[in-house]
């Protein structure tokens, strides 16, 4: 019966219309809609952890530099599976099993070509990482990280990230000048031998 007094309502219907249409007194329409306003409304379900989370990846071929302290560095990266076939196929090789790493390159007051870095150093990374920390690095420096595999004893760069200074962990000499990191890093040479037409040609 409420069911049908609420769809009459809808309807635009006054208290005494819908009292006669269902044979009813208005006493008992008005009983009827005021129990139906008193009943507890039920809470939404409670959003649990998992509703909070970020995901995993997001679709982008990708690799960040964050700065955790004077000394260490948090690199991040993510590669699609487009792009995963692609380097599979240009290697011939399992891109699962290939052996992943880091090229740490030191480009403090340099405008980096590739090439001029003040150092480099490699850092090998899990295969099913998709983060990994670098430590021991110098204070009051700028750093590029390249994510790549090392296929034949050389290092084959996929992607590379945008310069991070590390912060200085002693007083800055006086009158000494603040440097810019670079925000224009090269692309990696290796990289530029992929297209499109490396994969189909092995097809």
């Amino acid at each position: 019966m409420l069911e049908k007094i609420l769809e009459l309502r809808s309807q635009s219907m006054s208290i005494a219309q819908i009292a006669k249409e269902c044979g009813l007194t208005i006493g008992q329409v008005k009983y009827r809609l005021q129990k139906d306003r008193a009943k507890p409304v039920t809470p939404p379900p409670a959003r649990t952890e998992l509703d909070w989370q970020l995901p995993v990846f997001y679709g982008r071929d990708i690799v960040k530099v964050m700065v955790q302290s004077p000394t260490t560095l948090l690199v991040y990266w993510e590669i699609t599976w487009p792009r995963m076939r692609m380097i599979a196929s240009y290697l011939q090789a399992d891109y699962r099993h290939i052996q992943k790493g880091l090229r740490l390159y030191d480009v403090t007051e340099r405008y980096f070509d590739g090439k001029n870095a003040h150092f480099v150093r490699d850092v090998l990374v899990h295969e099913e990482a998709h983060s990994w920390y670098v430590k021991d690095i110098d204070p009051g420096r700028t750093y590029i990280v390249d994510f790549g595999l090392y296929e034949q004893n050389r290092f084959c760069p996929i992607l590379r990230s945008e310069a991070v200074v590390t912060p200085r962990n002693s007083k800055a000499d006086w009158g000494e000048p603040l440097v810019e990191p670079v925000h224009n890093p090269a692309t990696p040479s290796w990289f530029e031998n992929f297209s499109s037409y490396s994969l189909y040609a092995k097809t």
